[in-house]
């Protein structure tokens, strides 16, 4: 199959993690400036694009049924593309599983992908590392307050349940001019708050001049940004300077998103984390001590092969003794080249199920009992927008990241507003504007 046009519709399906979405948004940019046009239904598009995640199952045959559901628009000449961590992954394979699909790209490829489309015939694969993963085109301006800007790409780490080192490739630091450009450009055109992203920021500069903690306190200094944040973190890196950060920093979000997976001792030695729960509450208890109104979240995994009762339960105890102020839960699931994949995956799914069920029940109480103690409290707010749901209120995120819904006369989203919450439920804080809105 042949696609005469040298310029044409593309549109892409995303799924995944933030990073994925903001490569769709890379991807989109890169194309628009090379003459292509970004279209909203497949039904118009000349190309049909899938950008994927396989860090879970899930989300791999999510991306596989979209496509899978729209092979018939081949017949209507239409290339259907796939793009991001299952090509990288699969690569090859899934040229022979899913004959329907024309094209695959995976991450470190996609500034190719102006000339691959324009050239595009059936059976296209450009996976593996590229010379350079990073597309260093400027967003279209969209008018959005919020923007993500991806920092690192790729892990070495290589945590026996996780694909990303296979799906994203070598780690790799983004040169920090490129990034403070980005984030000037993006500032410039009215973006206030802005979440660094990379499978494991900490790690950012250890082959640049430049470490995190530097480029923190560089995009801290650029004009116009009102909040900043990053994700995700490895317990493994955490220096004492990082930590410092949330308190030298007035415009950093103290939130840190630090992944548990596991409260056992053995159950983390064979996920290759590379550090004991020790560690663990030693980095939480500093951080605690340095920035006493941080919060912290965490992810935990129910059902890693070989998890006994006793190892689930360390999990629990743990869970209940830090009181993370949220918690992303999973069910284990092998995953194609892991480690793991070659462990027995013997915990039953209903099992799996049960203990992801228990650890989001502690986890419900715990968060309430958070968030109700902060009543009485005020906080400076980032104002995100107005509510949909309730006349007169404004949704925002308080200094700590938590969701905040609030009342006020007049606030102007991408401002920070002094609240001072009056209630709260499990997921979100309530409040009244007390005034001091300031950009």
């Amino acid at each position: 199959m042949v696609m005469n046009k040298k310029i044409g519709r593309v549109y892409i399906k995303t799924y995944g993690c933030q990073m994925n979405f903001y490569d769709s948004e890379k991807i989109k940019t890169l194309l628009i400036n090379n003459g292509y046009e970004i279209v909203d239904s497949p039904e118009i598009a000349d190309f049909v694009a899938v950008n994927s995640c396989s860090v879970r199952k899930h989300a791999e045959d999510r991306a596989m049924a979209f496509l899978s559901s729209h092979a018939y628009l081949r017949k209507e000449g239409k290339i259907l593309c796939l793009f991001g961590c299952t090509a990288n992954l699969h690569k090859e394979k899934l040229l022979e599983s899913y004959p329907f699909i024309d094209i695959i790209c995976g991450a470190g490829n996609y500034k190719r992908l102006p000339e691959i489309l324009a050239t595009a015939t059936g059976g296209i694969s450009c996976t593996g590392d590229g010379a350079d993963p990073f597309i260093e085109e400027l967003p279209v301006p969209e008018g959005n307050i919020s923007a993500f800007v991806t920092v690192t790409k790729g892990c070495e780490n290589f945590c026996s349940y996780c694909v990303v080192p296979f799906a994203r490739g070598r780690f790799l630091s983004r040169k920090p001019e490129d990034i403070c450009r980005e984030v000037e450009f993006l500032t410039a055109g009215g973006v206030r708050e802005i979440i660094l992203l990379g499978q494991n920021v900490n790690e950012y500069g250890k082959d640049t001049d430049m470490k995190f903690t530097g480029l923190l306190e560089k995009i801290h200094d650029i004009t116009g940004i009102a909040r900043m944040g990053f994700l995700t973190s490895h317990p493994k890196d955490i220096p004492d300077e990082l930590i410092r950060s949330f308190k030298n920093l007035p415009k950093l979000y103290k939130h840190l998103h630090l992944p548990l997976q596991s409260g056992s001792d053995r159950i983390l030695k064979l996920m290759n984390r590379n550090y004991t729960l020790g560690r663990y509450l030693e980095i939480v208890e500093k951080a605690r001590d340095t920035t006493p109104d941080i919060t912290i979240t965490s992810d935990i995994i129910t059902g890693f092969p070989s998890e006994t009762e006793k190892d689930f339960g360390k999990t629990c105890s743990a869970v209940e003794d830090i009181e993370f102020d949220d918690l992303f839960v999973f069910k284990y699931s092998e995953r194609t080249g892991t480690a793991a994949s070659r462990m027995k995956d013997d915990v039953p799914e209903k099992e799996k199920e049960s203990r992801h069920k228990i650890i989001l029940d502690i986890q419900e109480g715990v968060s309430l009992k958070k968030n109700i103690r902060l009543t009485g409290k005020t906080d400076s707010v980032f104002v995100v927008k107005t509510s949909s749901k309730r006349k007169g209120a404004f949704l925002g995120r308080s200094s700590g990241n938590k969701s905040v819904v609030f009342t006020s006369h007049s606030s102007t989203p991408g401002t920070l507003e002094t609240v001072v919450f009056n209630s709260a439920d499990r997921r979100y804080l309530f409040g009244i504007s007390c005034g001091g809105n300031k950009k």
